[in-house]
């Protein structure tokens, strides 16, 4: 389903499924002049004159101007800019008026389905608690799910005859007993927190190092916040799903820093990735030094 950007004059009335916008019109809260925007539109439009439309308007309605307000330029011959909508923000961002449950699955679907959509609307400034919130809980429902499923694959004693299940999920499901279940379950929204703050730090020093930082820490965390939350629902996918939501959020993370930070996309896949080899990299140095340590060791004790 569609989703329009619904603007009264210079104010945002926010991202609506076309769905909704058809009941508004028929309960009176939108109007013909209200203007309206949708990927693949060059211009913004009153929404008397969007075909959906036609049938829910009066027929009065059609003939009221536009109200005058600011609205993307179409791009010129040869330029590679797309018009875009103004950062009128995610439907989460709008759930006290379309709902709990319905602004977090409409945002899930827009950061998967249409990642340069979603953080082109996305605002940038707005507070940390928001994005927070929709990165613990989308975070927190991939863990608890991939958790119980692993410990489930391990109680009936099905993790070897499951050849295909990572290396990961048989580490993790050697600890998944009683208490330890329990505690990570608890936990599992702290660590998320922590991580998400963690992660948004490096990628936005590292960005600032590759000239790419417009604006603020906050911007690059509500990004990436977002681009977390929806992507750690693959984590419920089995035995791949790991893989998965790590990938797609790489990819998530650098379309988010883009466009977010409107900056190009190089400086941006530099800025998500170059932590990740440097991370992996330190990690295979200590690990070949505490390979040589233990070589040594063994080499001495057997003498």
């Amino acid at each position: 389903m569609a989703m329009i950007h619904v603007n009264r004059g210079a104010t945002s009335l926010g991202v609506i499924p076309e769905e909704q916008v058809r009941e508004g019109i028929r309960a009176g809260r939108f109007v013909g002049s209200d203007l309206g925007w949708k990927e693949g539109m060059a211009n913004w439009q009153p929404l008397s004159q969007f075909a959906e439309f036609a049938q829910d308007l009066p027929a009065a309605a059609t003939a009221t101007p536009p109200p005058q307000a600011p609205v993307p330029a179409a791009p010129t011959a040869g330029s590679t800019t797309t018009a875009v909508a103004p950062r009128s923000g995610l439907p989460w961002e709008q759930r006290h008026s379309i709902g709990f449950l319905n602004g977090f699955a409409q945002t899930v679907m827009i950061v998967l389905a249409r990642p340069t959509e979603a953080f082109t609307v996305m605002r940038t400034e707005g507070g940390l608690g928001d994005p927070l919130l929709f990165g613990v809980i989308g975070g927190s429902i991939g863990v608890i799910i991939w958790t119980l499923l692993s410990a489930v694959i391990h109680s009936l004693g099905l993790a070897a005859a499951l050849s295909q299940q990572s290396s990961l999920d048989n580490l993790i499901g050697a600890s998944l007993g009683g208490a330890m279940l329990i505690v990570r379950l608890i936990m599992a929204p702290i660590i998320i927190a922590i991580v998400l703050f963690i992660w948004s730090a490096l990628v936005h020093v590292f960005l600032m190092i590759a000239g790419g930082a417009n604006k603020t820490f906050e911007t690059s965390f509500r990004a990436l916040s977002f681009a977390y939350g929806a992507t750690a629902l693959f984590d419920v996918v089995p035995c791949c799903g790991l893989w998965i939501a790590l990938i797609w959020m790489l990819v998530a993370d650098c379309i988010g820093i883009a466009r977010s930070h409107e900056t190009d996309i190089g400086r941006a896949v530099l800025a998500v990735l170059l932590p990740v080899v440097i991370c992996c990299g330190g990690l295979l140095v200590v690990l070949l030094m505490l390979g040589v340590g233990i070589g040594a060791l063994m080499q001495h004790s057997g003498q």
